[in-house]
């Protein structure tokens, strides 16, 4: 997607690529630069293996608007944003808004002769809202969760 065509955007989505744009360039930065185990706290609560609720947040929209301007901006620049990266920024805009959510990271062993010349093991990052896979739905096929990281709703007192 052209910049042109964001700008053409009503404000509440600008506002939101705004916000993607700057939490995806943090998570570049955090990922470029930090060993894992410096920010993996500030991720959420970790679980082994796959963790999430049966909640799903009940604004459709916002979930909707916020996976379009993670999508947006990574279009936007060309794919650069790897799929931990995307799944951080979506988590940070989450837990902003008050949304429970929980980022899976997963892996699966790769066999030579399906789709790499060697073996060995890949890895993926997914983000769920309740059952619904936010982010990074289109390639887990074939990934087994090893970790997540849970952010439940805020209590309000």
């Amino acid at each position: 997607m052209r910049a042109l065509t964001l700008l053409k955007q009503p404000a509440r989505r600008r506002r939101l690529v705004a916000e993607a744009l700057r939490e995806l360039l943090r998570a570049w930065w955090t990922v470029r630069f930090k060993p894992f185990r410096s920010y993996a706290g500030d991720l959420g609560h970790a679980h082994a293996g796959a963790h999430s609720t049966t909640d799903l947040h009940g604004d459709l929209e916002l979930l909707r608007d916020v996976k379009w301007a993670i999508g947006a901006v990574n279009r936007t620049f060309f794919g650069r944003f790897t799929c931990l990266m995307q799944g951080m920024a979506g988590k940070a805009m989450l837990n902003r808004r008050g949304v429970e959510n929980t980022l899976i990271l997963g892996a699966k062993m790769n066999r030579a002769g399906e789709g790499s010349d060697a073996e060995g093991m890949a890895a993926h990052a997914w983000l769920n809202v309740g059952p619904v896979v936010l982010l990074g739905g289109e390639a887990m096929a074939g990934y087994v969760p090893v970790t997540s990281y849970h952010s439940a709703r805020p209590v309000e007192v």
